[in-house]
């Protein structure tokens, strides 16, 4: 009875390979090609609310079928970029191109191999904050209360020493 049900079974669930991906509307949809050799054409992708990635060709897909008409995919995964070597309960967020968000025992690493963004009406930092590199403001800058931009005032500068910010 075991082996009939477990017969049942891997012909409903398959891996394969990806091939194309289609991220033009609501639900994601792949070309992937089944270990079984079928290749289905627009098979629905089902993803984890909040959380997205359209995956490279390639990358391994685990489908399951309810009959030979429809199916699913719900994993897709692509070893070629995963990241390697995390410690038990630690989680990441990555990409092929080595950006990475690692929730890691020892705090919070992201890495941004080109620039990182960070859009935001007010942003607040409560840390000790240590800066290695250029840095460039633009806007109003501030320290404890005092601006220290091109527009604060030293009474009495004249080239040499000068009174407390205005």
């Amino acid at each position: 009875m075991f082996k009939d049900i477990a017969r049942r079974l891997a012909r409903k669930i398959l891996t394969g390979i990806v091939r194309l991906s289609y991220d033009d509307t609501g639900l994601q949809t792949l070309q992937v090609t089944f270990k079984s050799g079928d290749t289905w054409e627009k098979i629905p992708r089902y993803q984890n609310y909040g959380f997205t990635h359209r995956p490279k060709k390639g990358a391994q897909a685990v489908g399951l079928f309810i009959d030979e008409d429809n199916g699913l995919v719900v994993a897709v995964d692509d070893r070629r970029y995963r990241l390697q070597g995390l410690k038990e309960g630690e989680v990441a967020m990555y990409d092929d191109l080595g950006n990475k968000v690692v929730l890691g025992r020892e705090g919070l690493e992201m890495v941004a191999v080109t620039r990182l963004a960070i859009t935001s009406p007010q942003t607040e930092l409560n840390t000790r904050l240590t800066v290695n590199g250029d840095t460039h403001f633009n806007g109003k800058v501030s320290a404890n209360g005092k601006r220290i931009d091109e527009s604060h005032k030293h009474p009495g500068d004249s080239g040499g020493t000068t009174g407390a910010v205005q």
